[in-house]
Parts: C-alpha cells; sequence; structure tokens
C-alpha cells in the first residue's frame, strides 16, 4: 500500500513538473528582400488614324487566300515519352530543418517545452537569402528580446538553433552564447571596421608637490634627523596623445628637477638628504565630456613608472673625494587626472592638467653615508600645447 502511494506521489509530481514547463511553439519562414524582376516588354506598335491597326504586309500567298481564312496553323511537335527531371532526395528544406533544430533545443532547455499548439509564447524566425548561406531573425514573445546572425550556413543549423534558443530563452546577447562547440564562420571570418582616431604630439610644463620623510640636517654640529618635507621640483613633460571619440590615451615620458639643495657647511656630520629629481615612463587613459567640442572637460587615470634619484651628505671628517653621495629609488605609480582642452577647433591648442600620484611602493635605500625609507605621493599641475 505505501509503495502504491510513494509510486502516485512521484507519477503526480512528474505530471506537475511537466505542467509547470512554459510552452513553446516554433514558427521558422523564408523571406526575401531582392526586388522581384519584371519581364521586359518592348513598345506597342501605334495606331493609325482612326484606330484601326496596321497588319504587317502579307506574302504573295496569303493575299491570295479567301477573306476570313489565314494560313493553316504549324502543328507543334507531338506528345514525348520524356518523364519530368527528377528531384534532389538530398535537398533540405531549410525551414523544417531550422524549425526541428529549434524544437529539440527547446525542449531540452530545462522550464521550457516547444509544442504545435496551445503554447504560452512564440519563437519566430525568419530566414533572409544570401547569396551563400542566410541572414537570421528571432523573435521571443516571452521576452520580446530578438536576435540577428548576419550569415549561417545550413550545415551549421544545428549549432546555430543552440544559440538562438539560450540567448532568447534566457534573455541574453547572442553574441554571449559562444561555446567552443558553437562557433559560427561568421564569427572568425566577419572583416572588422575600425574607427580613425586622430594623434597629436603634447608638451607640457609645470610643478609639482611631494611629501616625503628624509633626513634633514640640524646644524652644523649636530646629527641629521628624519622629518617630513615639502618638495616642489619643476616637471617638463613630452608624449603622445591618441583621441578616438570621446576616448583619448596618453603616452608620455616626464623629467622632475629638484628645486632645493642644502650647503655642506650646515651637517658637518653627513646624512642629509635632498631630491634631485625623477624621470618617468607611462600612460593614461582620458574620457571627455564633451569630445565634439571647442572646449572639453576630461578625467582619466593611468600609472607610471618613476626612477628617482637622491644625494646625501658625506661626514667631512670622512676625507674622502666628493662631499655626496648617491642614492637610488623607484616603482610604480597610481595616477588619477583632471584635466580642461581648450581651442581644439584648431589643429593646435592647449591644455591644463592636474594629477594625484600614489606610489605602489616606498622608496629605500642606503650607503656608507646616509639612507632614505619613505613614502612620496604627491599633486601636479601642468598646463601645455597639443599639436
Amino acid at each position: 500500500m505505501k509503495l502504491s502511494w510513494f509510486i502516485t506521489a512521484i507519477v503526480l509530481l512528474s505530471s506537475n513538473v511537466a505542467l509547470a514547463n512554459t510552452r513553446v511553439c516554433v514558427s521558422v519562414q523564408q523571406k526575401s528582400w531582392y526586388k522581384a524582376s519584371a519581364a521586359p516588354t518592348g513598345p506597342a506598335a501605334p495606331a493609325p488614324h482612326g484606330g484601326a491597326v496596321a497588319r504587317p504586309p502579307q506574302s504573295g500567298a496569303e493575299a491570295q487566300l479567301p477573306r476570313g481564312t489565314g494560313p493553316a496553323p504549324e502543328v507543334g511537335p507531338g506528345p514525348t515519352n520524356q518523364a519530368p527531371a527528377a528531384r534532389n532526395v538530398h535537398d533540405i528544406d531549410p525551414t523544417v530543418y531550422l524549425q526541428r533544430m529549434l524544437e529539440y533545443e527547446i525542449t531540452h532547455e530545462p522550464g521550457f517545452a516547444a509544442v504545435d499548439q496551445g503554447c504560452a509564447h512564440t519563437v519566430s524566425v525568419e530566414l533572409y537569402q544570401l547569396q551563400s548561406g542566410w541572414t537570421v531573425f528571432a523573435r521571443y514573445s516571452g521576452t520580446e528580446r530578438e536576435e540577428k546572425i548576419d550569415h549561417a550556413e545550413i550545415d551549421e543549423f544545428a549549432e546555430l538553433a543552440q544559440r538562438i534558443a539560450f540567448a532568447l530563452l534566457r534573455n541574453r546577447s547572442i553574441t554571449h552564447t559562444i561555446t567552443r562547440e558553437n562557433v559560427l564562420r561568421a564569427d572568425s571570418e566577419t572583416n572588422l571596421r575600425t574607427i580613425n582616431g586622430t594623434g597629436h604630439l603634447i608638451f607640457g610644463m609645470g610643478t609639482e608637490v611631494r611629501l616625503a620623510r628624509l633626513a634633514t640636517a640640524q646644524g652644523a654640529g649636530l646629527a641629521a634627523a628624519d622629518e617630513t618635507r615639502l618638495l616642489t621640483p619643476v616637471s617638463i613633460q613630452i608624449g603622445y596623445r591618441r583621441k578616438l571619440r570621446a576616448w583619448g590615451l596618453d603616452a608620455f615620458g616626464r623629467i622632475n628637477l629638484g628645486t632645493e639643495s642644502t650647503g655642506i657647511h650646515r651637517n658637518d656630520l653627513g646624512g642629509h638628504v635632498d631630491y634631485n629629481g625623477s624621470g618617468l615612463v607611462g600612460l593614461h587613459f582620458l574620457h571627455y565630456l564633451d569630445a565634439p567640442g571647442v572646449t572639453s572637460l576630461y578625467f582619466g587615470g593611468g600609472a607610471a613608472f618613476e626612477l628617482a634619484f637622491f644625494n646625501v651628505i658625506r661626514p667631512a671628517a670622512a676625507g674622502t673625494f666628493g662631499a655626496r653621495d648617491g642614492l637610488l629609488g623607484g616603482g610604480l605609480n597610481i595616477d588619477l587626472l583632471i584635466g580642461y582642452e581648450f581651442l581644439r577647433a584648431s589643429s593646435v591648442h592647449f591644455f591644463g592638467q592636474v594629477e594625484a600620484h600614489a606610489p605602489a611602493y616606498a622608496i629605500k635605500s642606503e650607503n656608507d653615508s646616509g639612507a632614505i625609507d619613505t613614502y612620496m605621493p604627491g599633486v601636479l599641475a601642468q598646463i601645455g600645447i597639443i599639436f
């Protein structure tokens, strides 16, 4: 008894699951976008005065026949025993083939079933003949989504049906349904058209403000002590800016020149560190808020690799050749920027730009005269010319 109830419950559950499937009808039609060609017709012969139609001149034998009679009709060839041309049994109807493939894929998609009648929604497909293959439009009434495949051959209809069914029923773009097993020829043979951008050289000058904790002279006879200092190097930049509609790309090189140097006589014990400068190469990505405008605000970000140079004062008692030693450090900076271009209608125009630099590293370096262990963020303001 319990076994019979268990079997009944399984049957009812299975029937409920089947009824829960969305029932979908499939329609495939072949259409054409070619012009209908009309058979050429010659100009009608003009009627003479009075409305009678002129007859062609009669031959001598025809002219002697009594009125109301004409030449005997020509007797055509008699019936032949030739059979009509045999139809190729291997010709495939593309509409029937694709419809059956779609019904299979829809039925095997969880939660859906392809039916002939009593459907809740419809998948409608239109095939437009090309010189080779078809352009396919497919629409699903359940989501009102329509997808297009520019070119498909009949030997690709199995893969095409799989992608159409998944894209429409799951409300996805057809381009997001590609797997290793359903790639169409059109996916790999598409001739891409590109948009031509404009390239410009850029030259900019400005100043940077950087914070660093460096060993600093405290007096002629005192040892250097670490202090947070404000550095203001001069910046010179040259690069290449590529613009593509609302987007831009900067590839640049930059030199920062230090503007401060402490005298050796103020640090007899040595150890004081000065920032000499740095060199950078980087890439910035830009987005213009008014791409076609004569002026436009833009913002972006990127990264630059920096190599920074420092010098440290040697102790006066060392008695070695030279009064300073060099120290070197560097790494990758993460940049954010905002800028403004103006007079953009001319091939030569101008820009102002502010950048914030966040190093992804700390500068650590030392020698016999001193050491550096600091983090150096900064802000750069510059103006420049684009040509």
